[in-house]
C-alpha cells in the first residue's frame, strides 16, 4: 500500500507485450470503479472488499487487479513455509503488524471486520496483534485461523486483544497479564514460541487511553518494559516484539532496556508513516478534528540490521464510506542479512 501523504492511486502503465500474455481475462477498463470492483468479484469468486483494495493498489486498472489476483494464487503454498533455516538468523525475515480494529465502535462493525480480514490477508503478516477486539461480528477474525493459531487474551469480556501467528509458529506458552492499576480492563498478553529454532517472545497490549490516565499508562509501560527487561536476561540470543496500541505520548516513556528498539526509529523515523491516529485523514471519530497521535508502536530486540515500516488499512470502504479502523495499522518487517 502506498505510504504518500495524499494517498492517490498509483497509476501503473502495462505494455503491449503483457496485453497480449495467453489466458488473460479481457476485460474494458472504461468502466466506473463500482463497475469494476463489481466486475473483479464476479471474475474472481471474491467480494467488492477485496476488488477495492486491489484496485486502488494499482489505480483502477481491472487487467492489473486480475493479474495480481490470479498470479498470488501461485504464492498460496508459501504462506505458511519458514523463511529461514534452522538455528541461524541469517536470512531470516519476519514481519509483524499491530492494529487496533476499533470493535467498540458499532457503526458498520461487520462490514469493517471482514475489511480488516482482507486487508490482513492481502498483507499476510507473520504475527499479527490486534487490540480493541470484540465478541460481536468476530467471524472474519475467527476465520483467519486457516491461516494463523489465534490466542485471544480475555474472550467475553468488553473488548480483549488478539495475538496471530503464522502455522510455523511453535507456540510452547500463552500468558495473559492482567494490569492491577487499570479500570479499562487492560492487560499484557504473551506468547512464547519459537520459529525455525529461534526463540521468539511476543507481548501484545492495549495501555490505558485518555490524557487523564497518564500515570496509569506509564505505570503499565513500565511494568512492560521490566517484563522485557526480564525475558531477555533469562534468555540470550531471543528475539523479542513488544507493541500495541500504547496510547503514549513521547514525554510518557522511559525505562527502555538497553537493546530494545522502536520500530519506527529503527526503519529511518519517516514523517509519512509517523501517525497512527490522524483525524486529518480519518474521520471515523467526529470531534476529534485535528488531532493525530503516533498511539501504536512496535518494539523489537534481535539480530537484526533492516526494518521496513508502513501503515496500512488506509482505504475507505465505499459501501459505508468509513475505514476499517480510527487507527492506520502498523506492519514493521525485520531482517537479519
Amino acid at each position: 500500500m502506498s505510504n504518500s501523504d495524499d494517498d492517490e492511486p498509483k497509476v501503473v502503465e502495462i505494455s503491449d507485450d503483457e496485453m497480449e500474455c495467453e489466458g488473460v481475462v479481457e476485460v474494458n477498463n472504461e468502466q466506473s470503479d463500482e463497475a469494476k470492483m463489481r466486475e473483479f468479484a464476479e471474475i474472481t469468486a471474491t467480494d467488492e472488499i477485496m476488488a477495492q483494495s486491489i484496485l486502488q493498489d494499482v489505480g483502477w486498472d481491472l487487467k492489473r487487479a486480475l493479474d495480481v489476483f490470479f498470479g498470488s494464487e501461485a504464492f498460496k503454498e508459501t504462506r505458511n513455509e519458514p523463511v529461514m533455516g534452522p538455528s541461524s538468523s541469517a536470512g531470516f525475515e519476519l514481519s509483524l503488524m499491530s492494529w487496533n480494529i476499533d470493535g467498540l465502535d458499532g457503526r458498520s462493525l461487520a462490514t469493517r471486520m471482514k475489511a480488516v480480514a482482507t486487508i490482513v490477508k492481502k498483507v499476510n503478516p507473520d504475527i499479527l496483534f490486534l487490540q480493541e477486539v470484540v465478541d460481536r461480528d468476530l467471524e472474519p477474525i475467527d476465520k483467519l485461523q486457516s491461516l494463523y493459531k489465534i490466542y485471544y487474551s480475555n474472550k467475553g469480556c468488553q473488548y480483549y486483544t488478539a495475538i496471530l501467528v503464522s502455522k510455523m509458529f511453535e507456540v510452547e506458552k500463552h500468558d495473559v497479564v492482567h494490569f492491577q492499576n487499570s479500570g479499562m480492563y487492560r492487560t499484557l498478553q504473551i506468547v512464547e514460541g519459537s520459529i525455525g529454532g529461534m526463540k521468539v517472545f511476543l507481548l501484545n497490549t492495549h495501555l490505558e487511553s485518555m490524557r487523564d490516565h497518564r500515570a496509569q499508562r506509564m505505570a503499565q509501560f513500565s511494568f512492560c518494559m521490566d517484563r522485557c527487561a526480564e525475558i531477555i536476561a533469562s534468555n540470550p540470543g531471543c528475539f523479542l516484539f513488544f507493541g500495541g496500541d500504547l496510547n503514549l505520548r513521547d514525554e510518557e516513556i522511559s525505562n527502555i532496556p538497553d537493546g530494545v528498539l522502536d520500530a519506527w526509529v529503527s526503519a529511518g523515523c519517516d514523517t509519512k508513516t509517523k501517525w497512527t491516529w490522524d483525524t486529518y485523514k480519518n474521520d471515523n471519530k467526529q470531534g476529534f478534528n485535528g488531532a493525530k497521535m503516533r498511539f501504536d508502536r512496535i518494539y523489537w530486540h534481535g539480530p537484526f540490521n533492516r526494518v521496513q515500516f508502513s501503515l496500512e488499512g488506509r482505504q475507505r470502504i465505499r459501501s459505508c464510506l468509513c475505514f476499517p479502523s480510527d487507527h492506520w495499522a502498523i506492519n514493521a518487517t525485520f531482517s537479519a542479512v
